[in-house]
């Protein structure tokens, strides 16, 4: 499995504390993404411009070519280019450049996993597969289920959705918890939001509440001028209260912490300069409550 990120003694992503995985690959592309690393299956390397002192050593260091200047973003790395020798990291006197997509194996990343045991035992916790869509891994999220299991460890999986359903019902049976994003209701809509219509994540998502045997949450990213429109909001919650393993739906606030990785890739970020959301300015959404037999959620 390709991993991006691993992020120890986690309290944001399940119950308990947990070590969150996140795996490379989405088929997605939604334009308010905290994470554009996780989108490309391939490995990047990531500029960190706060760290580069700027001694050009990254530049005579790789053999293909793929580093350049850009006067908005600095010594970006070309990602048709690159080939991944990792020389420019290694001339980096500052570790201004990092590599986003490791090779892991089950047993591999067990190793890193086990070393935070105490703390999921003890606070009813476990391991929280993100992306990128981990569903897209689904033989090894199988295997590290399985193991986690014999070990007492929960297994929780942060999808968007948009992924076969065979992968699905693969991975299905062996964990613990989905949370499942929900963008928008409108088809055409999802489109231009995030590249692919809401045709496969809607059937994904009955289709687990019909066979899915473990906790199901849906969550819906707050973005505004995109889908915090009221007809939207009303749209989802009655989906939503439809359902009949969905006891809860989360709301997320929209916030642009994912601001200077694109700009790390030499990406520009499209939701500009809107500003970030805090709980406090959905705790409105609570009121919902009153006409839909569901529990909403600020988080």
């Amino acid at each position: 499995m390709r991993i991006f990120n691993i992020e120890r003694c986690s309290t944001e992503d399940g119950p308990g504390i947990r070590t969150t995985v996140f795996l490379k690959g989405c088929l997605l592309k939604c334009k308010w993404c905290a994470n554009p690393e996780s989108q490309l299956y391939k490995p990047q390397i990531l500029f960190k411009a706060v760290r580069c002192i700027g001694c050009g050593r990254c530049l005579k260091a790789c053999p293909s070519g793929a580093i350049f200047y850009h006067p908005d973003y600095g010594m970006i790395t070309d990602s048709k280019k690159c080939k991944m020798c990792k020389r420019c990291i290694d001339a980096c006197y500052a570790d201004a450049r990092v590599v986003q997509g490791e090779d892991y194996t089950a047993e591999e990343l067990m190793e890193v996993l086990i070393k935070d045991e105490a703390y999921y035992l003890a606070s009813g916790g476990g391991i929280t597969f993100s992306g990128g869509e981990p569903f897209l891994y689904a033989s090894d999220i199988k295997e590290c289920s399985e193991l986690a299991h014999k070990r007492g460890w929960n297994v929780l999986v942060e999808t968007c959705g948009q992924v076969p359903l065979p992968k699905i019902k693969e991975a299905a049976e062996h964990i613990d918890i989905i949370y499942c994003d929900y963008k928008h209701f409108s088809g055409e809509r999802h489109l231009a939001l995030t590249g692919r219509d809401n045709r496969e994540i809607l059937s994904n998502i009955r289709w687990l509440d019909k066979n899915f045997n473990g906790e199901l949450y849906l969550r819906y990213p707050y973005i505004p001028g995109c889908n915090d429109e009221v007809y939207a909001i009303e749209q989802f919650l009655a989906f939503s209260e439809r359902l009949e393993k969905v006891k809860e739906v989360v709301f997320l606030p929209y916030h642009r912490l994912g601001l200077d990785k694109y700009r790390g890739l030499g990406r520009v970020y499209e939701m500009g300069d809107m500003e970030s959301l805090k709980v406090k300015d959905l705790q409105f959404l609570k009121e919902y409550e009153k006409n839909y037999h569901i529990k909403i959620t600020v988080r």
